[in-house]
């Protein structure tokens, strides 16, 4: 007989003692559309509400 847990968030079936990690990449994506990087120096800064980070625009 198996047991497992199911993950109530995202349905994923866990093993016994086991924790889901949905909600901590639910947070990594958030925090990667936060980040922005420099790229002459590859300098990252982290953007909150109308911040503007140093963003270089080039032409295609």
């Amino acid at each position: 007989m198996a047991y497992y847990n199911v993950c109530s968030n995202c349905g994923a079936y866990l093993d016994p003692g086991e924790k889901c990690d949905c909600e901590d990449e639910k947070q990594k994506d958030m925090f990667a559309g936060l980040i922005r990087v420099n790229p002459k120096t590859g300098q990252m800064a982290f953007c909150i509400g109308e911040e503007k980070a140093y963003v270089e625009k080039t032409a295609c």
